[in-house]
């Protein structure tokens, strides 16, 4: 997983949750994990105290191999957000993840247009650095042959 430069997209401040926390600390570390129940042995997300399947609180983390599927997504021509009115058109998307959670996210690396991007395409996490010290996963198709 590489590093994505800062792009159009502004970010917001993050405030995460405790629950929330050893996500952020991973993706400063350009990681990508994800909570995972011991008792039942399946991941989820997002990131809370108890697993919600069983709710089982024997909850640890795990690192994900960063690959997926394209969901599904949205091209965003307009946004009254502060700060993306100028960043449009971009993606946003849901990522099913190889382990089963769905995230929600940006697409980069590839145009804005339907004609280029699909649901079911294969994707692969990468971080865009943020001026806080922070990291962003975002994500991107698999360039061929990988």
């Amino acid at each position: 997983m590489s590093a994505v430069g800062p792009g159009a997209l502004p970010v917001p401040p993050l405030s995460p949750s405790p629950e929330a926390a050893p996500f952020w600390d991973a993706c400063r570390r350009h990681q990508l994990v994800l909570p995972y129940c011991t008792a039942c042995q399946r991941f989820f997300f997002y990131p809370r105290a108890c697993c919600p399947g069983c709710g089982a609180r024997d909850v640890s983390w795990r690192e994900s191999a960063g690959r997926g599927e394209l969901y599904t997504f949205c091209i965003q021509h307009q946004s009254r957000l502060p700060g993306f009115a100028g960043a449009t058109p971009f993606v946003t998307a849901i990522v099913e993840l190889a382990e089963g959670p769905r995230l929600m996210t940006f697409l980069t690396g590839v145009p804005p247009d339907p004609a280029l991007i699909r649901c079911g395409m294969p994707v692969e996490a990468v971080f865009r650095d943020l001026p806080d010290g922070n990291a962003l996963p975002v994500f991107r198709p698999v360039p061929p042959n990988s």
